[in-house]
């Protein structure tokens, strides 16, 4: 099934969808096909984003807080610190205070095929891919 290209409406039918306890939607995106299926995930509730039907180990990858392959811009974009804040009082006694200051600044970014919010899916791809369409549900 094919929706309309009304932009509202395709937003609203996605959060539907996305709503159900299981689904499988499909999508098209800045020419990639994306397909949103909600599993388990241990004991929570996650939609997995496929690119093109695939999601590869490589794809998790950044170079200056961007994804270094355009897959992984339909997926979550973890950051982080290297070390955590918690630790600095021991980094500060081992390396001192300038060194320690450097090692918490340190910050990193990853991209994960999994979401554990339908709400914030869309609120990317809204961001990112105003263009999207759906293609229908499987």
């Amino acid at each position: 099934m094919n929706i309309a290209s009304n932009s509202l409406n395709t937003w609203q039918q996605l959060e539907h969808l996305l709503g159900e306890v299981f689904c499988h939607v499909k999508a098209s995106a800045d020419g990639y096909e994306l397909t949103f299926i909600k599993t388990r995930d241990g004991e929570r509730l996650v939609t997995v984003v496929y690119v093109n039907g695939r999601i590869k180990g490589d794809w998790c990858k950044a170079e200056n807080e961007q994804p270094v392959h355009p897959e992984a811009r339909f997926w979550f974009p973890k950051r982080g610190r290297i070390w955590p804040l918690k630790k600095y009082p021991e980094l500060k006694k081992i390396f001192g205070k300038k060194k320690a200051d450097q090692m918490i600044a340190l910050r990193t970014i990853c991209f994960f095929p999994t979401w554990s919010s339908p709400r914030t899916l869309i609120q990317h791809l809204k961001k990112h891919f105003p263009d999207l369409e759906l293609k229908g549900d499987a």
